[in-house]
């Protein structure tokens, strides 16, 4: 069966339209959080307290992302198998959220941050983030695109009121906290996600268990090395203005490295459905094309960011400019390569990506940890680069190897 298998029964123009809605989605969320909520909170909060906030950020984005993403792709990938109950899910969802506001209280504590306001507010975000990502999954199944983006529309009015919000309370947290809340409400009035049986365990659980817990490994270190470059700066640094100057050279480079999970998740519900095999030849075309979208990217990010950091960053241009070309080429790698490695999950299942991002973790940190001693910010910069010019050459060397025919994964748990 070949690849047009995907769209059987379906009329191009829904499907196209589909496409758009998701696209329009993503980058009307990222438009409104790089480039009105983030530039809103370091003007009143200050480069430094900014680079401070984008490091809690961070450890939100590396556990919690990775949870509700974990939760719902195993979701989307067990509706093949009938593991629908909501039960498990939710289960599992309340023992991931604790485990995650525990880490997080950590973290408050090592930064001075620690008060029972911050605590509070933390928990929610970070528990709600979680849900975020794992309530967007009910649209992938049914292919709802149209409410995928309303879905995200919601999300970034209620950023933008969260500001207001902020601006009032002197609590950043709220600006976020709002969006993350407001989309919630929307996927449990629209999806059967949160409807009962709420903690009903079924005989799938295990089956559950394992898929999440395979997927959660594996995404949490590919979370990591997407964000820990502002965890790693400011413990290195202790300075959080270090931390912001990384960040607005990486900017735009960062909004599009941040599509990586959003894009991957909305490719493999199409995926799911293609009976075919991974062939030599359909792979060569996915990295033909990923390659030149890839350089189409980073020149268009070369392009557009002088102009975006002087309108929205102008007091921090000039120290951020020096690191734009190795900033903006890392984050367009590690986007290029996430594509391709998410592409081989549909045909090798979830323990041979865990495996690889294993591996990819610890060449990034080495690297990165090489890179900072001997160069300063200019070294980590270029040994991200590094990092994730081996992570794409590795992905695409290894859709090549083994069978000359991947098989879609018969049972990814």
């Amino acid at each position: 069966m070949g690849i047009k298998s995907i769209f059987k029964n379906t009329d191009t123009r829904k499907k196209i339209l589909g496409l758009c809605y998701s696209i329009g989605a993503i980058a009307i969320f990222n438009a409104v959080i790089q480039f009105f909520v983030y530039p809103q909170m370091e003007k009143k909060m200050g480069a430094a307290a900014f680079g401070v906030a984008l490091s809690v950020l961070s450890v939100i984005a590396i556990a919690n992302n990775a949870c509700g993403y974990a939760a719902g792709c195993a979701r989307l990938l067990g509706t093949e198998k009938g593991q629908t109950n909501n039960g498990d899910y939710n289960l599992m969802l309340i023992i991931m959220g604790v485990i995650c506001a525990v880490i997080g209280t950590v973290y408050l504590y090592t930064q001075d941050l620690l008060s029972l306001t911050s605590v509070l507010l933390y928990w929610l975000l970070s528990f709600f983030t979680m849900l975020r990502y794992y309530s967007e999954t009910e649209f992938k199944i049914k292919a709802d695109f149209f409410r995928y983006m309303i879905y995200y529309v919601l999300i970034s009015v209620g950023y933008i009121l969260g500001i207001f919000l902020f601006k009032l309370t002197d609590q950043w947290m709220l600006a976020l906290l709002a969006g993350e809340v407001l989309c919630f409400i929307y996927a449990v009035i629209r999806s059967k996600l949160y409807r009962p049986p709420f903690f009903k365990i079924t005989k799938h659980f295990k089956g559950i268990f394992s898929s999440i817990s395979f997927l959660l490994f594996s995404t949490l270190l590919e979370n990591t090395t997407l964000h820990a470059d502002k965890i790693v700066l400011l413990a290195i640094t202790q300075d959080g203005e270090v931390v912001t100057t990384y960040y607005i050279a990486s900017l735009v480079g960062k909004v599009i490295a941040m599509l990586t999970t959003p894009i991957n998740a909305i490719v493999l519900s199409y995926l799911v459905r293609y009976k075919g095999a991974l062939t030599k030849k359909l792979w060569s075309v996915v990295v033909l094309a990923v390659a030149v979208g890839g350089a189409a990217v980073f020149a268009g990010c070369l392009l557009v960011s002088p102009i975006v950091i002087r309108i929205l960053y102008s007091e921090s241009y000039a120290a951020a400019m020096p690191y734009l070309v190795p900033a903006i080429l890392g984050q367009v790698l590690y986007f290029a390569s996430g594509v391709l490695i998410n592409t081989l999950l549909r045909f090798k299942g979830e323990r041979d990506q865990f495996i690889f991002n294993a591996l990819y973790a610890v060449e990034f940190f080495v690297c990165v940890a090489v890179g900072t001693a001997l160069g300063g910010l200019m070294g980590f910069a270029l040994a991200v680069v590094l990092a994730n010019g081996i992570r794409f050459a590795a992905a695409l060397i290894k859709g090549y190897v083994g069978k000359k025919q991947l098989e879609p994964a018969a049972n990814a748990d």
